[in-house]
C-alpha cells in the first residue's frame, strides 16, 4: 500500500470524523478515495448503532431530560459510529 494513499485516507477521516486506526485507514485505501467518500455521503448503506448498551447503563436515555443523559447519548454515538457524517 503506497504511505501517500494512506495519508490521504488518514486526512479524509480526520476530516470526516474522529481519524480511523491504521488498519481502517489501509483497508479504506484499498478501496480506493472515491469508493471510502461515497460510503461516508451514504449513510444508509451503514449499520445502526447497537443501542443495548447504552439502555443497560442509562436506562431513561430516551427522555433525553438530564444534560448528563445528552451527553452520555452524544458521546456514545460519536465514538461507536460508522456514520461519522
Amino acid at each position: 500500500m503506497a504511505s501517500s494513499d494512506v495519508e490521504l485516507m488518514a486526512h479524509l477521516m480526520r476530516r470526516a470524523g474522529f481519524g480511523a486506526t491504521y488498519e481502517e485507514l489501509e483497508e479504506y485505501a484499498a478501496k480506493g478515495y472515491e469508493s471510502v467518500v461515497d460510503e461516508l455521503l451514504s449513510p444508509k448503506e451503514q449499520p445502526d448503532l447497537e443501542m443495548d448498551i447504552l439502555e443497560r447503563y442509562f436506562i431513561d436515555w430516551k427522555e433525553m431530560n438530564a444534560l448528563e443523559v445528552n451527553q452520555a447519548y452524544l458521546t456514545y454515538r460519536m465514538i461507536n459510529t460508522k456514520r461519522p457524517l
